[in-house]
């Protein structure tokens, strides 16, 4: 088998992970809810989001996997490499290029809440951007939280490995990394509430948001605003509110 030359390649592996919550109010219970929910987030169109992630940080899509699954929920899988292939591949090559030269990896996982409770019903996704080479995960980093519009976003990113410079003194970190913060929009830090934390030492660093305000006809699933009294619009507010300040916080 001939060897496919690795272009660019360090050995410092920088991780990207999200746990992204979205939030519905439903009437009732409501199997077009459901329905809503796996075609809005079928593995289709997340590849088709992750493909747009992909080229984001400079990345080339080499292998798809994706599954749909029963009752609901979506998982996709993407093997991404750094450099563009200089001409259409064989199958052969492109299976070895999959193999032994690409490191980099994106995939993203769903969970449908399958019972909403008191009305709400959450929605999660898991996204996880694990890149080798100069492309840097962080590109992407505003356009997944606002691709998802989500109310509250758990997000860690850890740089692993070394690397040498060309003078051969070791590196184990290329980004001038303070906070994650330092990297978000400002319509984004408008918008949410922000706690962080970062271990330099351990090249760890994590942020968490929660939306700061919320508009009730945001959250509706085939409910309008003008069959509901003031009360119980306040009612639901409220219930929404708690909801997203208990996946802040981790508690009930």
């Amino acid at each position: 088998m001939n060897k496919i030359t690795l272009f660019g390649f360090n050995n410092l592996t920088k991780s990207l992970s999200f746990s992204l919550y979205k939030l519905h109010y439903l009437s009732s219970q409501n199997e077009r809810y459901n329905t809503f929910i796996n075609q809005r987030y079928s593995a289709e169109k997340l590849n088709a989001l992750l493909t747009k992630i992909c080229h984001g940080i400079g990345g080339n899509v080499l292998n798809v996997a994706k599954q749909d699954y029963q009752p609901q929920g979506a998982s996709v899988t993407l093997m991404i490499s750094e450099e563009a292939p200089a001409q259409p591949l064989s199958n052969a090559i492109a299976e070895s290029i999959v193999t032994h030269l690409d490191k980099s990896h994106l995939c993203i996982h769903t969970y449908p809440e399958e019972a909403p409770q008191d009305g709400i019903a959450i929605f999660r996704a898991d996204i996880e951007l694990s890149t080798c080479g100069v492309i840097s995960p962080l590109k992407v980093l505003n356009y997944v939280i606002e691709a998802f519009d989500a109310d509250v976003i758990d997000v860690d990113y850890r740089v692993r490995g070394m690397t040498r410079d060309r003078q051969g003194n070791k590196l184990f970190n290329i980004d001038r990394l303070h906070n994650l913060s330092d990297f978000l929009s400002p319509t984004i830090t408008n918008s949410y509430n922000i706690s962080e934390h970062h271990f330099r030492e351990q090249n760890l660093f994590h942020a968490k948001l929660s939306r700061k305000t919320i508009t009730l006809n945001d959250y509706f699933f085939e409910t309008s605003i003008e069959n509901l009294t003031d009360e119980e619009q306040q009612s639901i507010s409220a219930q929404l509110i708690e909801e997203i300040k208990q996946l802040f916080t981790n508690t009930n």
